[in-house]
């Protein structure tokens, strides 16, 4: 879980760079005034920031979903197979329709 917030890090961080340059095109000045005046301004990247990763987060949660990963107890359908007589009967007609086809091409 740590390895997968850790690489949202840098997605944010380009996230937020792009997010400032759209404010800076629009008129907004992040980097003067009094340190209140810069917290006021930073707020506007606040609420497309966290839509961003809510998104993200949603589009990982399906991909990791199509995957097979679940909250549930049973991870997987695993069972044991044992050697049955029909897989025998089944191995030696592959075997003998492979010998015929070869004698078949000489």
């Amino acid at each position: 879980m740590l390895s997968i917030a850790l690489r949202f890090v840098p997605t944010l961080m380009d996230e937020m760079e792009t997010i400032m340059n759209a404010q800076r095109a629009r008129g907004v000045d992040f980097g003067s005034g009094s340190l209140k005046h810069r917290v006021r301004a930073a707020v506007p990247l606040l609420v497309p920031l966290f839509t961003g990763a809510i998104n993200h987060a949603e589009n990982l949660s399906t991909a990791m979903e199509a995957r097979g990963f679940s909250d549930s107890e049973h991870r997987t359908k695993y069972r044991l197979y044992h050697w049955q007589t029909k897989d025998t009967i089944s191995w030696i007609i592959f075997v003998l329709v492979g010998v015929a086809v070869i004698l078949i091409r000489k």
